[in-house]
């Protein structure tokens, strides 16, 4: 009988594990760019729903803002907003909350990054249809 509570209990687990894999990747929401520079950004959430995602009073020169998150935009990410406009703060995307920074080798930036950016820290992908 108690191999069977174990046997039972150890399936429940797994099968409960491999359910919750990656939920983070299935919140796709639009964000505008109030920072940028060298691909880090500071980035304001529009969606009321993922509000919990960011955190408030985040101070730049012109305004406070909440519901905010730094984030790290790929090369590939920031090529396609290059070809929509060079000046990338205002710019409302939709983005795709990942696990994990996208891998890149051949990929180089800058160091810098934005001054006093939020600590809050989300890995992001533009969507297919980032720019509708």
């Amino acid at each position: 009988m108690k191999n069977n509570f174990w046997v039972v209990l150890l399936s429940f687990l797994l099968a409960a594990s491999s359910c919750s894999k990656s939920e983070i990747s299935e919140k796709v929401f639009r964000v505008k760019i109030i920072d940028e520079i060298c691909s880090n950004a500071v980035v304001q959430i529009q969606d009321p729903a993922m509000y919990q995602y960011g955190v408030n009073g985040y101070v730049n020169p012109d305004s406070t803002y909440d519901h905010v998150f730094t984030t790290r935009f790929s090369c590939a990410d920031m090529a396609k907003m290059q070809t929509l406009t060079a000046h990338k703060k205002g710019l409302v995307i939709k983005i795709r909350l990942i696990e994990k920074q996208i891998s890149e080798p051949a990929c180089s930036t800058c160091a810098a990054t934005v001054p006093g950016a939020p600590s809050a820290f989300q890995w992001v992908a533009l969507t297919e249809d980032w720019s509708n």
